[in-house]
């Protein structure tokens, strides 16, 4: 399963952002770190802007996070980024024959599994903050 960079790349701005809280920090600077095109750079920060993630003030031009890093989990983030839609991680091909023996009933069997599956993922990206990121990072650099 491949899945875009949004959220990844979403994930590795706001841990720059928490360890320059008073710096600028510009698409470009974000680009060149990620290796993520900067105007997907402007486009994650809308998305967390609107997500109510990231506070981004005109004048000085600094970007903070709107709230505190142990108040926003990676589910908080991906659903910003991503949307709420996880069930389109998992997408079924068009066209399921309804007259073979698998294809009338695949989904039914299948459902079960790719939802209880979902359900796991976002535990485990609820489970973890950007705190928790920030001390991770701390603890290996």
């Amino acid at each position: 399963m491949k899945m875009n960079t949004q959220f990844t790349v979403a994930i590795h701005t706001m841990m720059l952002i928490m360890i320059n809280p008073d710096r600028k920090m510009t698409s470009e600077m974000i680009s060149e770190s990620t290796g993520a095109n900067p105007v997907l750079i402007r486009q994650i920060f809308g998305k967390l802007k609107t997500a109510g993630l990231l506070q981004i003030s005109t004048g000085r031009g600094i970007t903070k996070l709107a709230k505190a890093p142990d108040e926003i989990n990676l589910w908080d983030v991906y659903t910003a980024v991503e949307g709420d839609h996880a069930d389109e991680l998992f997408t079924f091909h068009q066209n399921i024959s309804k007259e073979c023996r698998v294809g009338c009933s695949f989904k039914e069997i299948l459902n079960p599994h790719v939802d209880k599956a979902l359900r796991a993922m976002k535990d485990e990206l609820s489970a973890v903050s950007l705190e928790q990121l920030l001390r991770e990072w701390g603890a290996i650099k």
